[in-house]
């Protein structure tokens, strides 16, 4: 029991990198929840577009609440704002459970860091911390077992293959050398499908497990550290050709607002989307595109492209549509290209409505 006289909360942080299959998860885990569970997701995104906000939201079954921390990285630029949250809903909201989802660029350990505090006081539990690996990531993590990829798996105490159907014989092998060697051992692993994580790997941490997080490897890199002694003077966007572009752990994220009339073109924006990545502006430097689109009278797409892979999908959300794109360094001429090419992809050709 906690101060409140309440069993504690449990607290589930799933990270992994960019594209993974986190939002699909926490949606899917939101979709099967007993509905009289108050469940909250604390949601990090790049921008403030709250694409991944609205696709969990739509999900959810019951009672739910789903809150956007925009900047970036949760443990360092979005820290001040994850942990007003955080109390928030430990001293007063009591929620059954908080899921929280870092971006892909985050690190997860000041978030961990965070829950762990509130578990020594008796108001939570965290109950686990699940990395997604996907197919080419883990390709990636065997070449160069370094980097943001590496931190979120040493901060784990599970790991799941996401796209487990599209996975060759030779990923699955891969997979099981990866969980081989991860020290301390991981208390769950498993390969999982269009993001059904399993009840199992919910519940990992046994109740009387150390405040201390052994085991985990809590240190932020110093380049997080930067971030988090300047992130409380300094503004982490940047104006640049009269719009915000967040400029943050070598990255600039871009977004845009159209208003609900505005019907796009399915045709064209598939076509957008899967041009080479050299023919897109950003070029190499692409790291994500995400959006939801009305395409039709009453139907919209949730689009994405991560990499060369590029994935078109019906949404429920039928509020607006919307745009983020994610580059690696800084662009300026990339922000006006891409208003190019979404005012291009409206069925009425009209100028491009930019409220980011």
């Amino acid at each position: 029991m906690d101060a409140h006289g309440s069993a504690p909360i449990l607290a589930h942080v799933i990270t992994g990198p960019l594209g993974v299959g986190k939002t699909t998860v926490i949606a899917r885990l939101l979709a099967r929840k007993p509905p009289q569970q108050n469940w909250v997701v604390l949601l990090n995104e790049f921008t403030e577009a709250g694409i991944d906000t609205l696709t969990v939201a739509s999900s959810a079954r019951g009672a739910f609440d789903v809150r956007l921390v925009a900047g970036g990285c949760l443990c360092c630029v979005g820290e001040a704002d994850f942990r007003r949250n955080l109390r928030e809903l430990v001293d007063h909201v009591r929620p059954a459970r908080i899921l929280v989802e870092p971006s892909g660029i985050g690190h997860p350990a000041g978030i961990v860091e965070e829950l762990l505090g509130h578990q020594a006081l008796g108001a939570l539990r965290l109950a686990s911390v699940i990395a997604l690996i996907d197919p080419p990531r883990l390709h990636e993590h065997a070449k160069q077992p370094s980097g943001v990829m590496a931190d979120q798996l040493g901060v784990a105490d599970g790991i799941a293959l996401t796209r487990g159907d599209a996975a060759s014989a030779d990923d699955l092998q891969q997979f099981a050398q990866l969980v081989a060697d991860c020290f301390p051992p991981m208390r769950w692993a498993g390969v999982i499908d269009h993001g059904e994580l399993p009840d199992a790997a919910l519940d990992l941490q046994p109740a009387d497990s150390g405040a201390d997080g052994a085991g985990r490897a809590l240190r932020r890199p110093d380049e997080h550290m930067a971030h988090r002694v300047t992130a409380a003077t300094n503004s982490f966007a940047q104006h640049q050709d009269d719009a915000d572009v967040v400029l943050v752990l070598g990255h600039s994220g871009s977004h845009w607002v159209f208003p609900r009339d505005i019907e796009f073109s399915l045709a064209r924006l598939s076509a957008a989307l899967s041009t080479s990545g050299d023919g897109l502006p950003g070029g190499d430097r692409l790291v994500r595109i995400k959006g939801v689109f009305r395409v039709g009278e009453d139907h919209w797409v949730l689009a994405q492209r991560v990499g060369n892979r590029v994935d078109l999908r019906d949404t429920s959300w039928r509020r607006d549509s919307r745009a983020e794109v994610l580059l690696r360094g800084q662009s300026p001429e990339a922000r006006s290209a891409w208003s190019a090419i979404w005012a291009d992809c409206h069925q009425s050709r009209a100028a491009c409505i930019d409220e980011a």
